[in-house]
């Protein structure tokens, strides 16, 4: 087995993120408004409410809310007198602990969220002495609003990625990771097919774990591995040619061959009627060409059903080794390796290119 590190939503933590700076400029704005009023506001409090408030993606309810609650929730560190910058800290985790738990159309797991409030409340002071810097630097006090919208915004934007613990998610088999985002990715039979699969390698791989470490238990760890690749590998070529299939109309492509067909028949000059044969023609090799996709489609379906029931196969194959004599367990793991091996061997014999072809449906001219 090994380590699998995924990001998951990544378009949504994209867009979290401009809306972060959009609302870290907003409050860019109101802080600098409330400095001509002779309003003196912390900064960091403002730059955390407005990027948690902007980029929270739920309905008018989840929103109004945070609109009322997100600032008294922000305002304990200041009640507990905790020290800064303790208290930044607190409040970066605080507001992005509620914008993972509420604010997300996803639902990430309650490890995810805690990683990225801890992320998020962790870059809060990082993004305030970038700030700090900017201003000393950059603005020297010069630009005044400008210095103070750009600077609460990149106080948003660390807080923002730090957000992107919550996206990660660690997986202890690469391979059931991939078959994880594999189904993400598929639709229908297909979908159903990889899920079945995906599960049946998470038992197979539960059971072989149990068994008496050995060279027997390797080869048929190996199998099992090698057979939901197969898995995986028919599922995306499937999906392909779903895609192919889907981006061209066959019934328009028929019905197009046919039209031609009677403007050649009803031509009076013989070049015309040529040239309009020659369409229909070329037309009829794209109309077989789809007709022959098709037919490897559903070859390819159906060795995706073989491949799932072989590995339904192996799962309780492996069931009766687990039960067996454990002296024995691990000669037995390598024989329903070896039979597995075979089973498969034999199964990819039979693919779609070996299969007999069936008979030309080319359109003649």
């Amino acid at each position: 087995m090994s380590l699998s590190v995924q990001l998951r939503e990544r378009e949504d933590f994209e867009v979290r993120t401009l809306r972060a700076l959009g609302g870290g400029v907003a409050a860019g704005l109101l802080v600098a408004a409330l400095a001509r009023l002779n309003v003196r506001v912390d900064v960091g409090f403002f730059a955390v409410a407005g990027a948690a408030l902007a980029c929270t993606r739920a309905d008018w309810k989840v929103r109004l809310g945070m609109l009322v609650g997100l600032p008294v929730l922000l305002g304990i560190p200041d009640v507990l007198n905790v020290p800064t910058p303790l208290a930044e800290v607190c409040m970066g985790t605080l507001a992005a602990g509620v914008v993972g738990w509420l604010g997300t159309p996803w639902r990430p797991k309650p490890a995810q969220v805690l990683a990225g409030a801890l992320g998020a409340g962790a870059l809060v002071p990082l993004g305030l002495y970038v700030k700090q810097v900017m201003d000393a630097r950059l603005f020297d006090g010069r630009l005044g609003a400008v210095g103070m919208v750009l600077g609460l915004a990149a106080v948003a934007l660390f807080w923002s990625v730090g957000t992107l613990a919550s996206h990660v998610e660690l997986h202890g088999d690469a391979l059931e990771a991939r078959g994880t985002v594999l189904e993400k990715q598929l639709s229908g039979e297909t979908l159903g097919l990889v899920s079945r699969a995906v599960t049946l390698y998470r038992q197979c791989q539960q059971v072989a774990g149990k068994l008496q470490a050995g060279p027997g238990r390797t080869e048929l760890v190996g199998v099992l591995e090698k057979m939901t690749r197969e898995v995986y590998a028919l599922a995306e070529s499937h999906a392909a040619l779903e895609a192919q299939l889907a981006a061209v109309e066959q019934g328009g492509v028929d019905a197009q061959v046919k039209e031609l067909r009677a403007k050649a028949a009803a031509a009076t000059d013989s070049v015309a009627r040529r040239q309009l044969e020659l369409a229909a023609s070329s037309l009829g090799e794209e109309l077989n060409h789809l007709d022959v996709l098709g037919r490897k489609r559903e070859r390819l379906l159906a060795q995706l059903h073989a491949q799932v029931a072989l590995l339904e196969r192996a799962r309780v194959s492996l069931v009766g080794v687990q039960g067996g004599d454990a002296g024995s367990k691990g000669a037995q793991a390598a024989q329903l390796a070896r039979k597995l091996a075979a089973l498969g061997q034999e199964d990819s014999g039979s693919t779609p290119e070996s299969a007999p072809r069936p008979e030309s449906t080319k359109v003649t001219g």
